[in-house]
């Protein structure tokens, strides 16, 4: 099977189409964005091409056919996604209630004044971990992200994101840049949220998953091995019409040099990541975004 292309950082939908769902949320909550949704995922589910591939890409790892029903699910899951994401930025998270998992292995990373970087992934919600961390830690927190997304779906989200509580830190700047913006804030103390699993213009490391090989990131890893900031990979999912759940995972300190007790190799950190990750998509396959 052909595998996908590179994403480019946009999003898909039309200005007036992502304003009608942005009124919707801001006047009916949920459930009617969610009524709106069922047609919307078909469509894409039907004449998406290029989604469509990924997501066959990603079903036969699974090892299971993507026909037009499973399709329609994944493409539903992602946009309530979507929905949810930007609700929870419009009404201050009073749509949902969270349940955390381990949320003291955070605490515990951050005990060692080293600043933290949270591992997530293309999996279920991840804006949920950084303002859900605002509003319990006294910490600064930042958000690796793309920033190359069109001027007018900016302008139809710029109520919602003026309410994010987090900092910015754009991937796709200078690399030099990037890496010195990320070591500053950890040398702060602060928490860094990237991705793990999503390549964009980096070198990676091919590692076994899902009954495939995929290449990751080494980067996330390497940071660490060299601000000695520990890595808490993150997972948030849904599990209800308003429900969502955190679960952070052990804390994972990555050697600069020789290993020592307790640390591991980042070849060593990203292979536990990947397991992780991996269990986490068997558990929960129509969360996986990364199309």
């Amino acid at each position: 099977m052909e595998k996908p292309s590179q994403w480019d950082g946009t999003s898909k939908g039309s200005p007036l189409g992502n304003r009608i769902f942005m009124w919707l949320i801001g006047h009916g909550g949920l459930f009617p964005a969610y009524c709106l949704l069922v047609p919307v995922s078909l469509f894409y589910a039907l004449f998406d091409s290029k989604s469509k591939r990924a997501l066959r890409f990603y079903w036969a790892h699974m090892g299971k056919r993507a026909g037009t029903i499973r399709l329609w699910r994944h493409f539903f899951s992602f946009g309530m996604g979507l929905i949810d994401r930007t609700a929870s930025l419009l009404k201050e998270n009073n749509f949902f209630s969270i349940k955390t998992i381990n949320e003291e292995a955070i605490a515990e990373a951050l005990s060692k004044n080293k600043g933290v970087l949270i591992l997530g992934a293309h999996l279920g919600n991840w804006e949920f971990a950084g303002n859900l961390l605002f509003d319990r830690m006294e910490t600064p927190i930042n958000f690796t992200m793309v920033d190359a997304e069109k001027n007018s779906i900016k302008e139809v989200f710029e109520s919602a994101y003026a309410k994010r509580r987090v900092a910015i830190i754009p991937i796709n700047q200078d690399p030099l840049a990037f890496v010195l913006d990320v070591r500053n804030a950890l040398s702060r103390g602060e928490i860094v949220c990237m991705h793990g699993d999503r390549m964009f213009g980096q070198k990676g490391t091919a590692m076994r998953f899902l009954k495939g090989t995929v290449t990751f990131p080494l980067g996330p890893f390497a940071i660490a091995a060299l601000t000695g900031a520990p890595i808490v990979p993150i997972f948030v999912r849904k599990k209800g019409f308003s429900t969502y759940e955190m679960k952070a995972c052990r804390p994972i300190f990555v050697s600069s040099g020789p290993r020592s007790e307790g640390s591991a190799t980042a070849f060593e950190a990203l292979e536990t990541y990947v397991k992780l990750l991996e269990q986490a998509a068997i558990e929960n396959p129509y969360e996986w975004n990364n199309f």
